[in-house]
């Protein structure tokens, strides 16, 4: 049984196996049925129009990209959080806890308005035209009226992710999806489907306005959640001296993240670029099967993610054999969940794709040839997307914030979009060449995260100091 302290999980002295699956799991769970929230809203507005699909998807990376700074943020927090809690400093922790939520804040604001006013610029800079141009810039300005929410969101859940107290957030994400499944229907279609009552027949923009109600519910929650006598780091909003020196910490910590995450952003928008260029069927079998794939791989990012706060946590309590016997039942972990999601994903394939290319149009047959043989491309990359996410969860918990981002930039700058540009270039491949290049840019990472983890200065000489 997992050892418990003060009624919390004890990560410092629990059993490796129990503590890993006791922060790991709620995370996966969190991770699935935030998934779930994501296609709640492909999955209707798929019922209006292929197109309309395609736009909720093709506005991911510069939505992203704006939300890679708060996730920035977000991880630094869950890092230092993490090391001063193993190292008993609670008063420090709570002090970082007031300045991350300020951060993100200001981020939040500041951010959320550039991408209210900028959304035609940014959606026309991508190469979208005509009627998907339209709808992408609809959804994508109203998704960013509830960016503020989504960085405060982050600065809470930071807090209690540093904690390992990732069951409460599991449990607001299910409430969050559940109201999101419902409002959709409601704000979307002129006839709600099933029950028959009357609708909003607010289209594609009812889908991105329930979002955003979804998430203002989610920041409710989520400060419950802190308020509540479960949460050992409170948020002192009043009262708390504010320094420039913590801010800038925090945004030294950050910055290699958001950087990593920023420029992977930038990278899917030239991307998604690139694919609009062979054509609305390759864009469209793209969209769906990261779609499909997304969903899949959230058990295996669930453990990544876990190993921040573990390795945060035992670093800053000086336990660095714990910290390797953590990695390697992550690993070992990790391979038997993407082994079975990419078997899941192949035998399932059919009924998973339908789900959005049910109104795929009149190039059905083109659309549902591409997305078939991109599954098998994904399903072989998906170890290998496994892999990242731990190695990149083990050096932000030491502080290394800045090999995650290496890893990131080097799979979509270095490998992924260079392979891309070579197989359009100079071979007939058409879509296979953009299956070919995700495989390739994953399975070659996967050397440069071996070398910086087997180099050992992060476990040498973890950061730790704050």
């Amino acid at each position: 049984m997992t050892a418990i302290r003060k009624n919390k999980l004890d990560i410092v002295n629990g059993p490796v196996l129990g503590v890993l699956f006791s922060v790991s799991v709620p995370i996966m769970l969190n991770n699935v049925i935030t998934s779930l929230y994501n296609l709640a809203d492909g999955l209707w507005v798929a019922q209006l129009s292929i197109v309309d699909f395609t736009a909720t998807s093709f506005i991911w990376p510069p939505h992203f990209f704006f939300v890679s700074l708060g996730i920035g943020l977000a991880m630094a927090g869950t890092s230092i959080i993490s090391q001063l809690l193993g190292a008993g400093k609670i008063e420090r922790a709570e002090s970082y806890a007031a300045h991350i939520f300020y951060f993100c804040l200001f981020i939040g604001i500041v951010f959320g308005t550039l991408g209210v006013v900028l959304a035609p610029a940014i959606i026309g800079g991508m190469g979208a035209t005509g009627l998907l141009a339209d709808r992408s810039v609809t959804y994508f300005s109203i998704i960013m009226v509830g960016f503020i929410f989504e960085m405060i969101y982050l600065s809470l859940y930071s807090i209690l992710a540093a904690q390992g107290q990732t069951r409460i957030m599991t449990t607001i994400s299910l409430v969050i999806a559940l109201v999101n499944v419902v409002l959709d229907p409601i704000f979307i279609f002129a006839k709600v489907p099933l029950i028959g009552t009357n609708g909003l027949n607010m289209g594609i923009a009812g889908a991105a306005w329930a979002t955003v109600i979804s998430q203002v519910l989610r920041v409710f929650l989520a400060v419950l959640a802190v308020m509540s006598r479960h949460n050992e780091v409170r948020v002192h909003l009043r009262g708390i001296k504010l320094t420039k020196r913590q801010f800038s910490e925090i945004a030294k910590a950050g910055f290699p993240t958001a950087l990593g995450q920023g420029s992977a952003a930038l990278g899917f928008t030239l991307m998604n670029s690139v694919v609009v260029s062979y054509g609305q069927a390759t864009l469209s079998a793209y969209s769906a099967v990261n779609r499909v794939s997304g969903f899949l791989m959230q058990p295996a990012n669930g453990v990544g993610s876990a190993l921040t706060a573990i390795i945060g946590q035992n670093m800053g309590a000086q336990k660095i054999d714990r910290v390797k016997k953590f990695n390697r039942a992550a690993f070992q972990s990790i391979t038997v969940i993407t082994v079975a999601s990419a078997i899941l994903l192949i035998l399932l394939r059919n009924p998973l794709l339908k789900l959005f290319l049910g109104q795929a149009g009149d190039d059905a047959d083109l659309v549902w040839k591409m997305a078939l043989e991109y599954v098998f491309y994904i399903a072989a990359m998906t170890p290998a997307m496994g892999y990242f996410n731990a190695f990149s969860g083990i050096f932000i918990g030491a502080g290394y914030h800045r090999y995650s981002a290496y890893l990131s930039i080097l799979r979509l700058w270095g490998l992924r979009l260079p392979i891309l540009l070579l197989f359009q270039r100079f071979t007939n491949l058409d879509a296979t060449g953009i299956w070919l290049a995700m495989l390739f840019s994953n399975v070659l990472l996967i050397p440069a995260g071996l070398w910086l983890y087997l180099r050992g200065k992060w476990l040498r000489e973890p950061r730790i100091d704050h």
